[in-house]
Parts: C-alpha cells; sequence; structure tokens
C-alpha cells in the first residue's frame, strides 16, 4: 500500500501545524492500531480519524513508521511518568522498588492501547517495526533499569548497572506475557503480576550471595 494514499484520503495535503494536530493524530493511530494493528491500519484511516490531511501527518512524523515511534514513545513515557508520579517522593530505592511493581498493574491497564500494539506488532515481521520496537524496549529497560540498580548496587553486586538491565528486561518480558494470560482483565493481571517484585528481588539476593559467598 501507498504510504501517502492521497487518492484515499480526499484532503488538502497541506501540513496542520501544533500540538493540537500531532497529539489528534496520535490519539487516532494508538486507536486503530490497538484494534487493527500496525500492519493494517493505514495512513488513509488514521487522516480519516484525526480528520486531519495527509500532508500534518508527514510534516509532524515523516511516514506511517514515525506515527508508530511516537506511538511507543508517547505510550511507555505515560506509563512511566504515571508511576513515578505515584510513588512516594520520599521513599528509598528498596520500597521505590517495591512501589514500582505494587503499582505497575494498574498503571498496565490505564495503557492496554499501548501494550495492545507492542504485542500486535512482534508478529507483523517488518523490520522497519521491527527495529522501532527493540528501540522501544531500549528505552523502556534503561528506564526500569534506573529503578532497579540502585538495590543492587546496594546488595554489594560488581556489575550492578549490568545486572539491573537484564532484571528490566526480564520484567518488561514477564509483563507483557502476564497482559496476555490475564486476558487484561484487571484482577487478573493483578494475581500475575504479584511475584514479580520477589522474583526480582531474589534474583539481586542470589547475584550477591554468588559474589560474596558467607564462609
Amino acid at each position: 500500500m501507498s504510504m501517502i494514499d492521497k487518492g484515499e484520503v480526499g484532503a488538502d495535503p497541506t501540513p496542520v501545524d501544533g500540538p493540537s494536530s500531532r497529539e489528534a493524530i496520535l490519539d487516532a493511530a494508538e486507536r486503530l492500531m490497538a484494534h487493527h494493528g500496525y500492519a493494517d491500519t493505514s495512513i488513509s484511516a488514521i487522516c480519516k480519524a484525526s480528520g486531519l490531511p495527509v500532508g500534518s501527518l508527514y510534516h509532524h512524523f515523516g511516514n506511517k513508521s514515525g506515527i508508530f515511534a511516537a506511538v511507543l514513545e508517547r505510550g511507555n513515557g505515560r506509563f512511566y511518568g504515571g508511576l513515578d508520579a505515584m510513588v512516594e517522593a520520599t521513599a528509598g530505592p528498596e520500597e521505590r522498588l517495591r512501589q514500582y511493581f505494587d503499582l505497575a498493574p494498574e498503571l498496565l491497564m490505564n495503557n492496554v492501547a499501548y501494550f495492545k500494539i507492542l504485542h500486535s506488532s512482534l508478529t507483523g515481521g517488518d523490520p522497519g517495526v521491527l527495529e522501532r520496537l527493540e528501540e522501544n524496549n531500549e528505552t523502556v529497560a534503561r528506564r526500569l533499569a534506573a529503578v532497579i540498580e540502585p538495590v543492587v548496587r546496594a546488595a554489594g553486586v560488581a556489575d550492578a548497572a549490568g545486572l539491573a538491565f537484564r532484571l528490566a528486561r526480564f520484567s518488561a518480558v514477564y509483563a507483557a506475557g502476564a497482559m496476555l494470560t490475564a486476558g487484561y482483565v484487571r484482577e487478573r493481571l493483578i494475581a500475575e503480576m504479584a511475584p514479580l517484585h520477589g522474583v526480582v528481588r531474589a534474583m539481586i539476593t542470589a547475584a550477591a550471595t554468588a559474589e560474596h559467598p558467607k564462609g
């Protein structure tokens, strides 16, 4: 399918500037991609749903892949921004980590569209999409690793940054699987996610014990 689809859109391709038009495009793209998947969401459908001409989409995002990347960036920003806002400002590293995992199911459910897009995009096979997904996964892992690392460092693990990043990737995969297993049902997701903090904390303890065995 042509990325421009001007004939289908039937709209003036003149760009529409401003943050409101950008957000309208992202809102429409997020709804459509969550429902139909990335591959089956056309530029023309996003134009129709947002009420904006094709020129506005290309002005803000360059192409469909750019819209996809922006949808993911906004989604993970909304998720982690929500977590940061809900975690107590005075919480120490251990408590901050626990609160992150305790609050995650609620924020996951508030961002179901974002996670549906992630799940549906994994099976598309489009190299550009997979590259955008990996970039997004890297960003997500680094944000969560920043919360895990102080706990790992306090436990005495030499490569605290490396272990924190691996645990962050593990946690993201676990959460994605929990969402699918729970069928996007809040109560089931809470139950599926409940062991995660304990598992991560046990892995930190195991790594520290392996490096500093007690005589």
